[in-house]
This record gives C-alpha cells, structure tokens and sequence, in this order.
C-alpha cells in the first residue's frame, strides 16, 4: 500500500512529531496508531513501514532527541575542555556537571522549538514499561562514558564506581526537577518561584557540585 505524503513534508518525521506530543500527554498504552495517523496525515501502514512497530515508533521518538541532547552535550564539553586548555588548567567540576545539565533545562524551557514537549515525553518513557526502553535508554546515559576521565583528574583518589554513582544520583535530581519544576512553588508556601532556565540550572549545578 503507498504511503501517504503531503507536498513538502516527510512522513517519517512527521509521525514522530506527532507521536512525541501525543505520548507526552498520554501513556504508551492510551495513544493509538490510529490517532497517530490520523492527525499525521498519513496511512495506517506508514507505522509499520518506518517503524516496525508502535514500541518501534516509541523508542524512535526517544532516540531522535536523546542523540542530539548528546550532541549539545558533548559540545559544551569540548568547549569547557578548549577553554582549561588555553587556560592552561583542568576543567572544572562546574564546568563539567553544567556540561551534563545544561541542555534538559535549557529544553525544558523552550517552547518556540517545541523541545520542552520532548522534555514531557521523557518523563513518560522513564516510567512506561510497556514501551521496553531498556535497550535504547543507552543512547543516553553511555554519553557519560566520556565525562568519567574529568572527574577521575579533578578527583584522583575516587573510583570509578564511585563517579558512576554520582552521575546516577545527578541524573535523578535533574529528572526531579525536569519532571516536577513547578511543584518547588507548593512545596515553598509559594515563597519560591520559577525564574530563567539559567537560574534554574545554575541552582541544579550548585547543589550537584556541593553532593559530588
């Protein structure tokens, strides 16, 4: 059966464009193919054809942002690391957990480009079992593979179990966070108040570096 394209658009992007808005409001279970078709503009088939499956189009979806939330990464690393060097210094433990943290909160916040929808998915795919994300979540967390040699020179007596549990604990605190920002307004007798992106990281980092 031939896939239905509209002028000027790809299919498969569009699909995940889709389905990333509609599983960041509803569970892996709720959300139809057919609703995913439909409001995609294309054939029912085009699921299967591009994707195999819905876990398929799930994990896609996942996959897509997650490398380039990687890229961003990986980016402000090498930027930290050229500037230590022409600095003649290590990087910074600073510099380093901002390397980490930075892109989720900067994408939390971005409504023009829609990447705070992203973020919302995310907070789904952590907890949906049904959607078998175990293999794929590598796409994120192997990135950290290469931030494990900084922390060993800013810190040399710490093992590398160590530095593996700290990141893990960091990333629980910034999945807290990307997850349920809005709730520190409760939690404060409405004392406390969301403010920029950079003021919400800049917290994030400044305890993360004070439990490293």
């Amino acid at each position: 059966m031939k896939i239905k394209k509209s002028a000027g658009s790809d299919a498969r992007e569009r699909i995940l464009d889709v389905s990333e808005g509609l599983f960041a409001n509803g569970s892996f279970a709720s959300v139809s193919i057919r609703a995913v078709t439909s409001k995609a503009d294309v054939n029912l088939s085009a699921v299967n054809y591009y994707f195999g499956s819905k876990k398929g189009l799930f994990q896609s979806v996942y996959v897509r942002r997650a490398t380039l939330m990687n890229h961003e990464r990986l980016h402000l690393l090498h930027e930290a690391d050229e500037k230590a060097q022409t600095g003649g210094r290590e990087v910074t433990l600073r510099e380093l957990i901002s390397a980490m943290l930075t892109p989720p909160i900067f994408w939390l916040c971005d409504e023009e480009k829609g990447l705070s929808v992203y973020i919302r998915f995310l907070a789904r795919a952590y907890l949906d079992e049904a959607s078998d994300m175990d293999n794929v979540l590598r796409q994120e967390v192997d990135v950290f593979d290469r931030f494990v040699p900084y922390f060993q020179k800013i810190n040399p007596g710490l093992g590398e179990e160590d530095i593996y549990w700290r990141i893990h604990f960091m990333m629980g605190v910034m999945h807290h966070t990307i997850n349920h920002l809005h709730r520190i307004s409760l939690l404060s007798h409405k004392a406390c108040k969301v403010g920029t992106w950079q003021e919400t990281r800049d917290r994030l980092v400044d305890f993360c570096c004070g439990g490293f």
